[in-house]
C-alpha cells in the first residue's frame, strides 16, 4: 500500500498542463483540454464581460463564446508564459487585450454561423441563474476573481454532494450543507442534532468526514487550471486564504 502523501507524489496531469504540453500533446487533446476548462469556467469570463460592458446577457454570452472560440483558433496558448502556471492569469490577459480588440473593431455579435462552437454549457435557459457578482466599487478583474472562486467553490461543493451520496452517507453532506451554508444564521450542533435525530458528537464526526471531502474536492478543482504543487498552493493562496473550510 503505497502509503506516501501526495505532496511528494508527482503532480497528476490536469487539463492546464495538457494545454501547456505543447508539442507534448496532440492538437485534438488540447482543445479537449481548454473546452473542459472552457465548459467549467466560462461564468467568470460571462461575470467579466458583463462588468466591463455592462452588456445585457445574451449579448455577454455570445462575447464569451466568442472568446474561447478565439483562444482555440488563435496562437495564444502557444506564446503563453509557462511559468506562470495559472489558467486564471493568462484568462485575465487574454480577456484585456480581447476587449481592447473588440472595442476597437466593435464587431458584431454573431451567434455560431459556420463555426464550431465551444461548449461551454450555456444556454439562453441557463442565463438567469448565473449570479453575477455585484460590479460596483471594483474592477472587472476583481469581479472576475470573484465569479472564479464562486463557480470552485459550486464545484466543490458538487463533488462533496456525489461522493458522500456514492458512499450512502447523505446525512452526513446535510449536516455539512445546513451548518456551514446555513444563510439564516449560524445553527448550534444541539440544532442540526435534532433537525436529522442524532447526538451531538454524531454532528461533530460528521462535520469533520465532510470537511476533509471538502478540502480534497477543493484542491482537486484548482489542481485543474494551474501546473504544479507551487501553483496550486498560490492560487489556493490567492482564492481563498484563511477563508477554506
Amino acid at each position: 500500500m503505497d502509503n506516501s502523501s501526495p505532496s511528494r507524489q508527482s503532480f497528476p496531469t490536469t487539463c492546464w498542463s495538457r494545454i501547456l504540453a505543447g508539442s507534448g500533446r496532440s492538437p485534438a487533446e488540447r482543445r479537449g483540454a481548454l473546452e473542459t476548462l472552457a465548459a467549467s469556467y466560462w461564468k467568470p469570463v460571462y461575470a467579466y464581460l458583463r462588468a466591463r460592458w455592462r452588456m445585457p446577457p445574451e449579448e455577454a454570452a455570445d462575447l464569451t463564446q466568442e472568446f474561447f472560440l478565439r483562444l482555440l483558433e488563435g496562437d495564444l496558448l502557444d506564446r503563453v508564459d509557462r511559468e506562470r502556471g495559472k489558467f486564471r492569469a493568462v484568462l485575465k490577459t487574454a480577456l484585456r487585450n480581447f476587449v481592447i480588440d473588440e472595442h476597437r473593431k466593435d464587431a458584431a455579435r454573431r451567434r455560431g454561423g459556420d463555426r464550431t462552437l465551444v461548449p461551454i454549457g450555456a444556454s439562453e435557459g441557463d442565463l438567469p441563474a448565473v449570479d453575477v457578482p455585484d460590479p460596483r466599487g471594483r474592477t472587472p478583474e476583481e469581479v472576475l476573481d470573484e465569479a472564479w472562486r464562486n463557480e470552485v467553490l459550486a464545484r466543490a461543493l458538487a463533488a462533496v454532494e456525489d461522493a458522500l451520496r456514492r458512499e450512502g452517507n447523505e446525512t452526513v453532506f446535510r449536516v455539512f450543507r445546513d451548518y456551514f451554508l446555513n444563510e439564516a444564521g449560524e445553527l448550534r450542533y444541539a440544532d442540526v442534532a435534532a433537525r436529522y435525530g442524532i447526538t451531538t458528537v454524531d454532528v461533530s464526526n460528521f462535520l469533520m468526514k465532510a470537511k476533509a471531502h471538502y478540502r480534497e474536492a477543493l484542491r482537486r478543482a484548482v489542481a485543474e487550471t494551474v501546473d504544479g504543487e507551487d501553483a496550486l498552493r498560490e492560487e489556493l493562496n490567492g482564492l481563498f486564504g484563511g477563508r477554506r473550510a
